[in-house]
């Protein structure tokens, strides 16, 4: 992939004939992305993977894709997923990634305002993602969005901190993420 552009990405909806450029984002991540993102190893890209990644229905789950135009053609910088697993209760875990050349550009940002948004379109009332305790720089941006950990049922694992927000109003409708906390202040400041 090449350096990134003076051009902001595209955020769209992701789409099945995605795969191919999916895959090539994938493959290009750093070890230490694909572990913060995937919470583990992940060598090469099964076609579950795959499958699950460029397949949304927009009820159980939604994802994004941001892309920009290289000598290729599109190319994927960033992704972004939400999925139900909670429907009764409205209960969604969200992901992230971006790529190495193009994190702290906004990309992450752009992602996580359009996920929010759609989740609250959804009805989603509760969102979190996991994220592992060393990723201080995706704990410090999961605040920045308005989430903390405690809000939601916490993690099984240890070495992962479970950051989130409640939505406010009937099934999630017209909600924003609640007001940042005084833990998320001191997480911010802590991590400045």
């Amino acid at each position: 992939m090449e350096q990134p552009s003076s051009q902001p990405p595209v955020i769209r909806r992701v789409h099945l004939p995605d795969a191919q450029a999916m895959h090539e984002f994938l493959s290009g991540l750093s070890g230490t992305s694909r572990r913060n993102r995937f919470h583990g190893a992940v060598n090469g890209v099964s076609p579950s993977l795959l499958r699950r990644l460029v397949t949304a229905d927009r009820v159980r789950n939604a994802a994004w894709v941001a892309c920009v135009w290289g000598k290729n053609g599109e190319e994927i910088v960033g992704e972004a997923v939400w999925h139900l697993v909670d429907p009764e209760r409205g209960v969604a875990e969200l992901a992230i990634s971006v790529s190495d050349a193009w994190q702290g550009k906004g990309v992450a940002d752009a992602l996580m305002r359009t996920l929010v948004k759609a989740a609250r379109e959804a009805g989603v009332r509760e969102l979190y993602g996991d994220v592992l305790n060393a990723n201080v720089r995706m704990l410090k941006f999961m605040a920045r969005h308005g989430m903390e950990p405690g809000v939601c049922e916490p993690a099984d694992d240890p070495s992962v901190t479970r950051i989130g927000c409640l939505f406010e109003g009937p099934n999630g409708a017209d909600a924003k993420p609640a007001a940042q906390s005084p833990w998320s202040k001191r997480l911010a400041s802590r991590w400045s």
